[in-house]
């Protein structure tokens, strides 16, 4: 059953790319980070009322730590999209598992078998080869253009410190429910945000209107992501989960080339293609 969150997971997080790159044609990415968490406010926050709710230190630490991680990396991550194409800042984030490998077993204890293992290389492996195009110079280019460009330099930043939070978000669940930490992360985040883009002058109608239909989409694939992906943190590995949740990289390549006309979708099949055994390799563990 958790598989069947986790691949979910990437669908929405690839989709909302696709609406987060047409909204930041009209409007400040900020103000794209401050909306992702509208309707996963309006949607969560109710359910509080119907839960017994558990607080604890470990719930406190989870869920502050979570939400300010998830608050730095929404405005880097809006921002790559804004600075590049999404087919090409996206796959950056299948780095994620390789951190995971240091930050899973240091903070929730948690190791990979050799199956296992081996598919989130094979995801990571795949989709340094999607980041592989024409004009790169060297077979060491898109690890220097990592920190060279903009765009993949934030969204490299991304995938460290989603590493991160997605242990916080472990041990919050782990001592609470995924229900809870749902509403409470989404809560923090909120008002976190609405501090940072308030004090920005940014939270104007006129401002948030031009790009309303696109910033909803955002709003609501980023409710999709986030139940998917807590619902199936509860279920298995956090090394697993997130290594699935990088097929979200494939995902934004191929909407980035259908709907946003973005180039070198043949040079990317390959890396496609392994990540696909990757995924094959974490089914089998």
């Amino acid at each position: 059953m958790w598989l069947i969150f986790a691949l979910l997971n990437p669908i929405s997080e690839g989709s909302r790319s696709l609406f987060v790159k047409k909204a930041s044609r009209g409007v400040n990415s900020l103000v794209i980070s401050w909306f992702n968490n509208v309707i996963p406010l309006i949607l969560f926050t109710p359910g509080i009322f119907l839960l017994d709710l558990q607080i604890n230190t470990n719930v406190i630490i989870g869920v502050t730590g979570s939400a300010v991680i998830n608050v730095v990396a929404a405005i880097l991550y809006m921002r790559a999209i804004q600075h590049d194409n999404i087919s090409k800042v996206m796959p950056i984030l299948s780095f994620t598992p390789l951190f995971l490998l240091v930050t899973s077993p240091l903070m929730v204890g948690e190791v990979p078998n050799k199956t296992g293992l081996l598919g989130i290389i094979l995801l990571v492996i795949g989709s340094y080869i999607l980041n592989l195009g024409r004009g790169k110079r060297s077979f060491l280019d898109p690890i220097t253009g990592l920190f060279r460009e903009k765009g993949t330099r934030y969204m490299f930043i991304v995938a460290v410190i989603w590493s991160i939070s997605a242990n916080l978000d472990k041990i919050s669940i782990n001592n609470s429910n995924v229900y809870q930490h749902i509403i409470l992360v989404n809560v923090v985040i909120f008002v976190l945000m609405t501090i940072v883009v308030g004090s920005r002058g940014l939270l104007r109608w006129q401002t948030i209107r031009p790009e309303i239909n696109n910033l909803s989409f955002v709003s609501l694939f980023t409710t999709g992501s986030f139940v998917f992906h807590m619902i199936a943190l509860s279920m298995t590995l956090v090394a697993y989960v997130v290594a699935l949740k990088r097929l979200s990289g494939l995902v934004a390549v191929l909407l980035g080339h259908f709907f946003l006309k973005e180039p070198n979708i043949r040079e990317r099949f390959l890396g496609a293609l392994i990540m696909f055994l990757g995924v094959l390799f974490i089914l089998l563990a």
